[in-house]
């Protein structure tokens, strides 16, 4: 297995945490609309493109939104799947420091796979 492939598996699993974690902090997206807008599906899906990735669709005004949120993976949407709404990162009981050290680990994995491209 190659360093580059080694790099692409813990990016899968590290932006997996991410979404994970900042999917916990809040639920009322859906609500609010606040996070998903088509613009930054378009971005996802143009990015993935240049990666000689296309990306299935849904019938939802939002692209990629299906029954269960969305369809793409974390680490094919890293725009969104760092985003956390500015109301839940001022909750008292945010946890701001994992939070920071999860976007640094993907940061940096990002940064040592442009590194080996």
């Amino acid at each position: 297995m190659t360093r580059l492939s080694l790099l692409n598996k813990q990016k899968v699993r590290a932006y997996r945490r991410l979404y994970e974690f900042t999917k916990s902090q809040c639920g009322d997206c859906s609500r609010t609309d606040c996070a998903c807008k088509d613009s930054i599906c378009a971005h996802v899906q143009n990015q993935a493109r240049l990666n000689g990735v296309e990306l299935p669709t849904t019938d939802h005004r939002l692209r990629f939104i299906g029954c269960n949120g969305c369809v793409v993976a974390p680490h094919l949407r890293e725009t969104c799947t760092i985003y956390l709404c500015e109301p839940a990162q001022k909750r008292a009981d945010f946890p701001r420091a994992t939070y920071q050290r999860l976007k640094d680990i993907c940061a940096g994995l990002e940064e040592k796979i442009m590194n080996l491209s």
